[in-house]
């Protein structure tokens, strides 16, 4: 995908988040807070996921788990960090930012730079916790907006600006965890446990309105390990 330049290659779908990104409440003539992060997101690496498949079709994102023990102590994953994998470059360690002078002046071509903090101060599991006993989706959204926005934080470099945090081989299974927990909400409050007039708000650029993101089933993947009582239908 890296070596792609159209519209089905990694510099494309990375640029994505930074004309379209959801974050924060968006307000468009209503009294609550259009909380559109967790769905427009979804939304995006389903797609994302979508283009790799086109090019590997057994591809999938897998999710980094923050909160475990291992990233407690070792942070980045090393699948992340080795700079060579079987004899060539590894393309999770960094990706090139691609941007022409159409956009941006001057352009900008350069590889992704990371500056991680301490592994400790990565969100643990009692933080998650807290967040999945929220019963309000707006209360979740909004506890795991501020875990999200801490772990982007904690990357530092170009994860640490909305702009090019796309670029970021480790971007994608980053949201992929914010994605999964999510889902454990769901499986644990109901799956349309979301204010009604939300549903039907398209999630630009991509062909969804919330509605249709909200059973990651008939989107067609899933999480290993998310297992819960489901309460409310899949409809």
């Amino acid at each position: 995908m890296m070596m792609i330049r159209d519209n089905r290659g990694y510099n494309y779908q990375a640029a994505i988040h930074s004309i379209f990104c959801q974050h924060g409440q968006r307000r468009i003539g209503s009294s609550m807070g259009l909380r559109l992060f967790l769905p427009w997101h979804r939304a995006y690496l389903y797609m994302f996921e979508q283009a790799a498949k086109d090019i590997v079709p057994d591809v999938f994102i897998p999710w980094w788990d923050w909160r475990s023990e291992a990233s407690s102590t070792e942070g980045i994953p090393k699948a992340f960090t080795e700079q060579t994998i079987g004899g060539g470059t590894n393309p999770l360690a960094k990706a090139r930012i691609r941007i022409p002078v159409t956009v941006t002046d001057p352009p900008i071509d350069r590889e992704t730079r990371r500056f991680p903090d301490d592994p400790s101060e990565l969100p643990t599991s009692i933080i998650v916790e807290d967040a999945l006993s929220k019963t309000d989706f707006g209360d979740f959204s909004d506890e795991m907006e501020l875990i999200h926005n801490g772990v982007h934080v904690w990357v530092g470099g170009d994860m640490a600006t909305t702009q090019f945090a796309g670029w970021d081989p480790i971007f994608w299974s980053h949201h992929s965890m914010i994605d999964r927990t999510w889902w454990l909400w769901q499986l644990r409050h109901g799956i349309n446990n979301i204010p009604s007039e939300l549903l039907d708000l398209e999630l630009a650029p991509f062909p969804f309105t919330i509605r249709r993101v909200l059973s990651i089933h008939k989107l067609g993947y899933d999480y290993a390990g998310a297992v819960s009582t489901v309460r409310g239908n899949l409809g």
